[in-house]
């Protein structure tokens, strides 16, 4: 598995990102885009994340992932991120809030 793009949008996404650079056989480096305050509070932001696989089953990392994933979705509204996209090699983009662990593994293994 190359490298692979990962856009996070919401309130949550600083600390989806933070967290998604601590899970097990993976390298991520991202930036911020876009960052906005009102009233002293954080508003929606957008995160690019670059992810490098240090293990080469993607099925483990397309399972960590959806996990991943679906915490933030679940979170409560200023803490949740919005819209999450996998960008494959390819340019192909895959929705993660719908994606299953098959669909994420089938973009992770694109050429």
């Amino acid at each position: 598995m190359a490298d692979i793009e990962i856009e996070i949008e919401g309130p949550g996404a600083v600390a989806a990102t933070e967290e998604l650079m601590h899970l097990e056989g993976l390298n991520v480096v991202y930036e911020t885009e876009g960052e906005d305050t009102k009233k002293g509070l954080l508003a929606t932001i957008a995160i690019i994340a670059t992810v490098t696989a240090i293990t080469a089953d993607t099925l483990e990392i397309a399972t960590k992932l959806y996990k991943w994933i679906r915490k933030y979705f679940e979170k409560q509204p200023d803490e949740r991120i919005e819209k999450a996209v996998l960008v494959g090699r390819n340019g192909r983009k895959v929705l993660l809030v719908n994606a299953t662990v098959k669909q994420i593994k089938q973009l992770l293994d694109d050429k």
